[in-house]
């Protein structure tokens, strides 16, 4: 019997430990689940105890603790946001000998030499290069094609490239020499979409 009283003593000290704990609610969803406001009246300056932050918390639309990722492009460093300036990496490509270029592959996907590169040179012994299609990229993948010599044409949803690598334009485009164009790849289209010229 005492054995029992003192099994069922340290079993009454233990339990709450590992139960949850709620304020203003009586079913806790959570380790600590609280239904109203919070509020810090101490909060030590991380000059004062050399606390660092290495995560960016916010809540969720059900009041959840959540983390929050940033772009790659954001850093958090000594307790401050800031924002790196956008730096495009370039690419050239081999001289392009012919007129007109189906599926052109820029070895831009994960892995391959350009993938990390934004700009891609586009040199061409023609005075003009047509290209009907790029060998597509990810979803949402953007990149520049420059054109240092000659004039580059983009031939709209043209067959003579594989309907994933098309140009979704209902025309033609020209990019003159010295001038860029930003596409980006839209995967649930399957097509090449142009942002900007």
């Amino acid at each position: 019997m005492k054995k029992s009283i003192t099994s069922l003593l340290i079993f009454c000290c233990i339990a709450p430990l590992w139960s949850q704990v709620g304020i203003n609610t009586t079913d806790p969803q959570a380790t600590l689940d609280i239904n109203g406001t919070i509020r810090v009246r101490d909060f030590k300056n991380s000059i004062d105890n050399d606390a660092i932050a290495v995560k960016i918390i916010g809540i969720d639309e059900d009041g959840n603790f959540v983390q929050v990722d940033v772009d790659e492009n954001v850093i958090l460093e000594d307790n401050k946001l800031r924002v790196v300036e956008n730096r495009y990496r370039i690419a050239e490509t081999t001289t392009i000998t012919v007129g007109t270029v189906h599926n052109l592959n820029l070895v831009i996907l994960p892995g391959e030499p350009n993938d990390d590169k934004k700009v891609i040179k586009i040199r061409t012994n023609e005075s003009s290069l047509e290209i009907t299609g790029i060998k597509a990229g990810e979803d949402g993948q953007t990149l520049f094609l420059f054109a240092v010599d000659g004039t580059i044409k983009l031939l709209g949803n043209n067959n003579n490239s594989d309907p994933e690598n098309q140009f979704l334009m209902s025309a033609s485009l020209v990019v003159k020499q010295y001038e860029m164009v930003q596409l980006m790849y839209d995967a649930t289209l399957q097509r090449w979409l142009v942002m900007d010229n």
